[in-house]
């Protein structure tokens, strides 16, 4: 008899339950049906409105095919729409184009069309074609190479809060590119990038603490920027900081600690740290190698997927 109760009672809630997830995954259905229409139909109007010479829906036509959004990635397409809202001003669209060119997505390779295409957005005042620009003079890629001309485009974009162009001035004033040296203004730069959470003007904030450039020196402070960096999966940062617990500089040594930095900055592709690990592993212990496998394995798990920072392609 008490078995019987027991089966009354839950047979219903058994049906509930799945009645329950059928309509709840009929609605999933629904919502996702109605949320592929309403991409579609978004997508029509956008591309009428491209064709009829709306410049702002130009430039969404060539975002949409350039990343993918509802639509399968295509270069080509992205490139015909960045140009038409280019060639007609469109400051973010003369930069994407630019940068299509500076990768070869669409287009050909050319640095002297992209750079180009950043000159001109340059001068409306686009921040990113300004860095890049700088960049351009920099390194000599489609431009003659000028440092004092790389400089003063790294200053206009610094100075809209660009923090590649931040950390870019900060290494020009480091190695007196275009200047005389200036430590203590790089270190400026550096902090203001880094606050942004840019990833390589953390490990160079870190490395002027750690080093006294500009800075008075603190390892402490140094493995607190090393830290930010190194979880973004910067390589040089993580290999840093596997040297800070090497030594025991800013923390207590701990060599297992380490040894997981190494690896992790080893498998981002980092020489020094390559040649480190292979320094360090005969000097671990069997329980310190076994530590060290049980942190990597922690920290594969937490450390964030490496993402560029928005950097110019040059």
């Amino acid at each position: 008899m008490f078995i019987w109760i027991i089966l009354v009672l839950l047979i219903p809630l058994i049906a509930f339950f799945f009645i329950f997830a059928y309509l709840a995954k009929k609605d999933y259905i629904q919502r996702k049906v109605r949320s592929f229409a309403r991409a579609f139909f978004d997508f029509r109007t956008l591309q009428r409105q491209a064709k009829e010479g709306d410049i702002g829906a130009q430039f969404n036509m060539g975002v949409i095919h350039e990343k993918g959004k509802n639509v399968p990635k295509n270069f080509k397409e992205a490139a015909h729409w960045y140009r038409k809202a280019a060639e007609r001003g469109d400051a973010s669209a003369q930069v994407n184009l630019g940068v299509l060119y500076a990768y070869g997505r669409g287009v050909p390779i050319d640095l002297q069309e992209a750079a180009r295409w950043f000159q001109k957005a340059s001068t409306l005042g686009n921040a990113d074609a300004q860095c890049n620009l700088g960049l351009a003079y920099e390194q000599g890629e489609g431009l003659p190479q000028d440092f004092e001309r790389a400089l003063i485009w790294f200053q206009k974009a610094a100075k809209q809060g660009h923090a590649e162009a931040q950390h870019s001035l900060g290494l020009a004033y480091a190695k007196g590119q275009g200047t005389v040296p200036n430590l203590l203004e790089a270190a400026r730069c550096f902090r203001k990038a880094a606050k942004q959470g840019h990833a390589a003007a953390q490990d160079s904030l870190g490395l002027a603490y750690a080093k006294a450039e500009g800075l008075p020196q603190s390892h402490k402070k140094a493995v607190y920027w090393f830290r930010k960096a190194a979880k973004q999966g910067h390589a040089a940062a993580q290999n840093n900081l596997g040297v800070a617990y090497a030594k025991g500089e800013g923390v207590p040594q701990q060599l297992p600690r380490a040894y997981a930095w190494f690896v992790h900055a080893a498998n981002g592709g980092n020489r020094e740290a390559i040649a480190a690990k292979q320094l360090l592993e005969p000097q671990l212990t069997h329980m310190q190698h076994k530590e060290a496998m049980a942190l990597l394995k922690k920290r594969l798990t937490s450390l964030k997927t490496v993402k560029k920072q928005n950097k110019p392609p040059l």
